[in-house]
């Protein structure tokens, strides 16, 4: 048996809740290893002392009090508002939301972020700029599309296949 062993199953040894075999097997590992048998006599000096203490019985008016207590009204009875921000499902939104506030504070706030806020404002602008010419290239094609779709119908209108079958006849 090792030792760790052996300050496993101490306490139980102690209490006689050990299985026989294990009784055995600790009484002789207690014979082979000084530092194990001087931690037994220590734990039962400790065992002792504590056994040699009187039990005390809280008196009636202190047991009439602690039964009192869940009986008590509560003045307030706050319950927060934002409770449900600790949920855990929202806890790595909130870490994200963290580390976004704290890049925005150090872009915003530092003396250094206004290169950062100047770059920043040189994409959006030519971000815009490219949205705008996307959509009137978009009007374009609309216009495009629309004043083809008149050439077709009027081309339609022309060809009137009903009149040419009954020329045939």
């Amino acid at each position: 048996m090792t030792c760790e062993r052996f300050e496993e199953l101490l306490s139980a040894y102690l209490e006689g809740e050990i299985s026989p075999a294990d009784k055995l097997e600790m009484e002789a590992h207690l014979a082979a290893c000084p530092a194990c048998a001087g931690l037994l006599v220590l734990f039962r000096e400790a065992h002792e002392a504590l056994t040699s203490f009187a039990e005390v019985e809280p008196g009636p008016d202190l047991m009439a009090k602690l039964y009192a207590i869940p009986l008590k009204k509560r003045f307030f009875n706050f319950k927060p508002v934002f409770t449900f921000l600790v949920r855990p499902d929202l806890q790595p939104v909130m870490a994200a939301l963290s580390v976004f506030f704290i890049a925005v504070s150090f872009v915003f706030f530092l003396p250094q972020g206004h290169d950062t806020r100047k770059a920043i404002n040189r994409q959006l602008h030519l971000g815009y700029g490219q949205v705008e010419k996307l959509y009137a290239k978009a009007g374009s094609v609309t216009d495009e599309l629309g004043s083809l779709k008149n050439t077709v119908v009027d081309s339609l209108k022309t060809l009137n296949p009903a009149k040419d079958q009954e020329e045939k006849r």
